[in-house]
């Protein structure tokens, strides 16, 4: 077993080296190679040594190019913004490993603003750690992954509902990396003549700006309140103009700053599956406002948490759903993400893991998308035992711990600039 893992190990450093060798090859015998390397992105991280180097890509990346090629005209004009969503499921709601990745991307490609953001706390479940939100009133609440329950679901798989007329949404940006400050924000909320109109204020009471509701108005559910000054926190009022006013029903908030770079939103609810976004009411729709550039799917776990039973109408859920994004974000690309190795009770074996993985595959390449195959990258089969022995994955053997999402979403953002470094010094716009 030892000689085996030693044997592994030169493999993994061989094909590192044969990589590194290829990519300096094109950086460097490319015509005009001094702006080609001033184009590359180079960071460093922590590893653990349980990826599989020549795995962690992403295969049919050419689907990307015309995203890489947003991403090259950013850092060398710095005249747009590009938007990025994560939909996942609980690994993506606490934002652990998106977290990772946004960061990153804000670092080399500039930052414009903090993104989606959704009140989950106030919904009474779990919230990232780099923002939070309060109310003083108690709302109403529904997840995606309830759809028999009343109150419809939009774009961040989270619904919050109260008829209090006075309430409040409090939010305030926690991150310690990175600056999240912002002068626009974009409320997604159910847009009709039941709506309470909304005032924006800062913590000291100073008017933001207004959201009123206009007869006939839908504009997908959501109104946009710029201002001048950037601010760390802002309370969303309630207010009721007129009698048919009943309620506030909100879906998330997109906060942004006033300069070009990344914004990446992060959708992610606990338990979540294909089939919970495809039936969501308003998902789908409002993800164009967005103006998507690229989604990545990181769903899978929750179907694969059910073995034996594996729903016989997966494929059609995962059409399904790519077929609803495609239609309301025809510009858009795609990347699906297949789960890693993880346990079924705590520490067995989950073979549908990997019958999940191979059916994710399939359509991707059926349909030629771009993936990344997880799964493979963090070393395929029964990898879950070595994650779990490395204290990167929890002790009910499905979440990784925070250290484990650090190092998922570093490799992750390494593939994809992988992709993004061998598109530069070939690249035909």
């Amino acid at each position: 077993m030892l000689k085996n893992r030693r044997l592994h190990t030169h493999r993994q450093v061989g094909r590192k080296l044969l990589f590194c060798c290829l990519v300096a090859w094109l950086f460097t015998g490319a015509p005009g190679h001094e702006s080609v390397r001033a184009q590359r992105i180079d960071f460093t991280y922590k590893t653990y040594g349980l990826e599989v180097e020549g795995d962690n890509v992403i295969q049919n990346a050419a689907h990307l190019d015309s995203f890489f090629e947003a991403l090259y005209q950013l850092r060398q004009t710095n005249d747009r913004k590009i938007n990025i969503v994560h939909i996942g499921d609980s690994h993506v709601q606490a934002d652990y490993l998106t977290s990772i990745i946004r960061r990153n991307f804000h670092r080399h490609f500039g930052n414009a603003g903090r993104g989606l953001i959704v009140p989950l706390r106030v919904a009474r479940t779990n919230e990232p750690n780099n923002f939070k939100t309060a109310s003083n009133a108690t709302w109403k609440s529904k997840r995606v992954v309830f759809p028999d329950q009343p109150l419809p679901i939009g774009i961040g798989g989270v619904t919050i509902e109260t008829p209090n007329p006075d309430a409040n949404l409090e939010i305030y940006m926690n991150d310690l990396w990175l600056d999240y400050s912002f002068n626009s924000l974009t409320l997604f909320y159910e847009k009709d003549s039941e709506s309470f109109d909304f005032y924006l204020r800062q913590t000291d009471g100073k008017n933001l700006g207004k959201i009123e509701n206009k007869p006939g108005d839908t504009s997908l559910n959501f109104s946009r309140v710029t201002w001048d000054e950037k601010v760390n926190a802002v309370t969303i009022q309630s207010v009721k103009k007129h009698q048919g006013q009943s309620r506030a029903t909100i879906y998330g908030a997109v906060l942004e700053n006033s300069m070009n770079g990344v914004l990446y939103h992060a959708i992610g609810v606990n338990g979540a599956k294909y089939r919970h976004y495809r039936e969501a009411t308003h998902f789908s729709k409002q993800t164009a406002a967005l103006h998507t550039d690229l989604f990545i799917i990181s769903l899978g776990t929750n179907e694969a948490i059910d073995y034996p039973y594996l729903d016989k109408n997966f494929p059609s859920e995962v059409d399904n759903l790519l077929t609803k994004l495609k239609e309301n974000n025809p510009q858009a690309k795609f990347v699906l993400v297949t789960p890693q190795d993880v346990f079924r009770q705590k520490n067995k074996p989950n073979p549908g893991i990997l019958q999940v993985r191979d059916l994710i595959l399939q359509y991707a390449v059926e349909n030629g998308f771009a993936f990344y195959d997880m799964y493979r990258a963090m070393g395929g089969e029964s990898s879950a035992r070595c994650w779990s022995q490395s204290a990167l994955l929890s002790g009910d053997g499905i979440h990784l711990t925070r250290d484990g999402y650090e190092y998922q979403g570093n490799l992750f953002y390494h593939a994809l600039m992988k992709g993004y470094n061998l598109y530069v010094p070939t690249r035909h716009p």
